[in-house]
């Protein structure tokens, strides 16, 4: 029976060891920003959905929000929450937002990267928040999404979310 009990306290200290051997916010972080580049450059997401006459692409399993407008689009994953902001007296060369990001001094941007590919800007950021949280940015010229989620998620929305902005239409 004390072996039992030995052999259970040993995996029980075990999977706390390992869970706290997790990576940090800042390789997450780099993760993420990684994830976006790939998706900026591909640029390969094709549109499937209309919201208020803004075609974008939206990966399966995402919902609209009913009270989307054409500068403002919700889109929600479980408890998730994802805000497409698009600002339409802005080109895909714009640096509005990240100069806006940039001027907010109060901001912990934990890793931040801008692209540009033939005259079109954009740029990825992660900012720490409280706790174990993030807030996640993608950019492309007037168009950008942001969330706030736990840091074990920031490569797999980073890679969605420039996806998504990358996919809406622009002008010059």
């Amino acid at each position: 029976m004390f072996r039992y009990w030995k052999f259970l306290l040993l995996i029980i200290l075990s999977a706390a060891v390992l869970t706290g051997c997790g990576k940090s916010l800042k390789e997450e972080a780099a993760a993420g920003i990684d994830q976006a580049k790939s998706a900026f450059e591909l640029n390969d997401k094709q549109t499937n959905i209309e919201v208020e006459g803004v075609q974008l692409y939206k990966p399966a399993g995402f919902t609209v929000e009913e009270e989307a407008d054409a500068q403002n689009i919700v889109l929600n994953k479980g408890s998730d929450t994802f805000i497409l902001f698009i600002n339409p007296n802005e080109g895909k060369e714009s640096r509005l937002f990240y100069d806006l990001l940039k001027d907010k001094s109060s901001d912990k941007i934990v890793s931040e990267k801008v692209f540009s590919n033939e005259g079109v800007f954009g740029f990825a950021a992660v900012v720490k928040k409280d706790g174990d949280k993030a807030e996640l940015i993608a950019s492309v010229g007037g168009v950008k999404m942001t969330t706030i989620t736990k840091k074990k998620n920031i490569a797999k929305y980073m890679a969605w979310m420039m996806e998504t902005v990358r996919s809406i239409e622009q002008e010059a």
